[in-house]
């Protein structure tokens, strides 16, 4: 009986001893194993039709297929859900495919793949093209994982119908496009330890455009001068803590943070615009604590760099919680005053950075809360790495005699605290002949 072999299979499985088998065996079992998944897989795709085609389901109480099957097997609704479309396709077609992921010769995933574009095929084709499509599907499943798959899967018309891919192509497409933007969603989960979960799915056109930006702002070169020492030297393991993803994420906050203010949202007269909220007292006795106007707390170094950018405006509250000054944008830097301090700075002034003024931030040399004037003279430009240190940590910066904007490196660092500038502004000696 089909569950008894299915107990005893289970018994069988959960007694398997890693430790005890050779590598060429863990290979092969882990290849044997995958198969067999595929296999049973396959079987609950057919169940899940029998089951569906019973009405048990709606016997059951359940409000559809995919909750039932969640419901039944504890197996999570995006599974549950694949299943379903799986037993749902056309039978008549793909019978090679369904046959080969019964005997777990091809994953479930790549039985997916193939089922799902001989399905999408046009309905003029004949018989002959739509086994040729299969058949070359499944060659190609021997040599490539589900994601090249699905690639050559998504223009498996070429092969078969030369002369009308592109139309077929391009149909498939929009109606990829469509889909996918109806299916875009974006959530935020605050996690309660100053972190929140983003989780999401984006069509993949607009996914590689973020993709895009976000790799070219965290290429690894762009990260050596922020760790970068006082000789000019840096240290491989501090930049090696920066993993990719890591690395990517930090670069989607700078991202967030560049987003033109301008292009915000208008309601009610207002644009959609984040307000940094810190009490007067606080402000003078520089307290350690400021408020988003959305809820959010944080750090007074964190609320006066965000203050520095022209889409964060920051607001002086009296004891009673009552606005006393609101920041204006004529107290940010405007675009005439950014032209001329990045044609004096060139870019970010941080030595050994190479980041352009089009990526760089304002940065006040005088805190505004302390008094410090919107002007050209105190002003820098700093990218969103280094901007964070010097609000972050007891690095400085200010702007010498000649004009130049110099970073000032803690004690820690050099005890004698030598101003450091960026190559661009130094003047190279004339050689004196011996």
């Amino acid at each position: 009986m089909l569950l008894d072999q299915l107990d005893r299979m289970r018994d069988d499985v959960s007694e398997v001893e890693a430790w005890a088998h050779t590598d060429a065996e863990i290979r092969e079992i882990l290849k044997s194993s995958t198969a067999m998944i595929s296999a049973l897989q396959a079987m609950n795709a057919r169940l899940t039709g029998a089951a569906e085609d019973r009405a048990l389901p709606r016997e059951d109480g359940s409000a559809s297929t995919v909750a039932w099957l969640a419901s039944t097997t504890g197996i999570a609704r995006r599974e549950a859900s694949r299943l379903v479309k799986l037993s749902r396709l056309d039978a008549t077609r793909g019978l090679a495919t369904r046959e080969a992921w019964s005997s777990g010769a091809v994953s479930t995933e790549q039985a997916s793949i193939i089922l799902t574009a001989l399905d999408q095929l046009p309905d003029w084709l004949v018989a002959e093209q739509h086994d040729d499509a299969e058949t070359t599907l499944l060659e190609h499943a021997k040599e490539f994982a589900a994601d090249d798959l699905r690639r050559l899967a998504n223009r498996i018309v070429e092969v078969v119908d030369p002369d009308s891919a592109d139309e077929v192509i391009g149909e498939q497409l929009e109606r990829q496009e469509k889909q996918a933007w109806s299916e875009a969603h974006l959530t935020f989960t605050p996690r309660g330890d100053g972190l929140t979960w983003v989780r999401g799915a984006l069509p993949d056109v607009q996914a590689d455009m973020l993709r895009t930006v976000l790799e070219g702002l965290s290429a690894p070169r762009r990260l050596e001068a922020l760790f970068r020492d006082v000789d000019g030297e840096h240290s491989d393991s501090e930049i090696g803590r920066l993993d990719h993803p890591r690395r990517m994420g930090q670069a989607f906050c700078e991202l967030i943070e560049h987003l033109p203010s301008e292009c915000f949202p208008q309601a009610g007269g207002l644009a959609a615009t984040v307000t940094v909220n810190i009490d007067y007292d606080d402000l003078q006795q520089r307290v350690s604590r400021a408020t988003l106007s959305t809820g959010c707390d944080l750090s007074a170094s964190q609320a006066r760099r965000l203050a520095c950018n022209a889409s964060i405006l920051p607001m002086v509250l009296s004891g009673d919680s009552q606005p006393l000054d609101l920041g204006r944008a004529e107290r940010l830097h405007d675009r005439h005053q950014r032209a001329v301090l990045a044609k004096r700075d060139g870019g970010c002034s941080w030595k050994g950075c190479d980041r352009p003024p089009a990526w760089c931030e304002a940065h006040y040399l005088r805190p505004w809360s302390e008094g410090g004037e919107t002007s050209v003279d105190n002003g820098a430009l700093f990218c969103f790495q280094h901007h964070h240190l010097l609000h972050d940590s007891d690095w400085s910066a200010r702007l010498a005699e000649d004009g130049v904007v110099e970073v000032v490196p803690p004690a820690r660092i050099d005890p004698l605290r030598r101003p450091l500038r960026h190559v661009r502004h130094v003047r190279l000696r004339p050689r004196v002949p011996a």
